[in-house]
């Protein structure tokens, strides 16, 4: 019966165990929504979004630091 059962689990886990990590996005390639301005890659918008989070740190430190004197 264990046997059985051993059996089962690794035809039905097998698929799972033996998959590849996911793969990363290529970020080279074009971008296919109907959003996109003509040229963008599918990379511009991480790369946009990182920049601004780097901009606004600062500010944002700041905010916070204020936001516990007040407490």
């Amino acid at each position: 019966m264990r046997l059985v059962l051993a059996l089962a689990f690794l035809l039905v886990a097998q698929p799972a165990l033996s998959a590849d990590a996911p793969k990363k996005m290529e970020s080279d390639k074009p971008m296919m929504t109907k959003m996109k301005k003509p040229g963008m890659k599918q990379g511009d918008v991480k790369h946009e979004a990182d920049k601004k989070a780097r901009e606004m740190k600062p500010e944002l430190d700041r905010e916070g630091k204020a936001a516990e004197k007040t407490r």
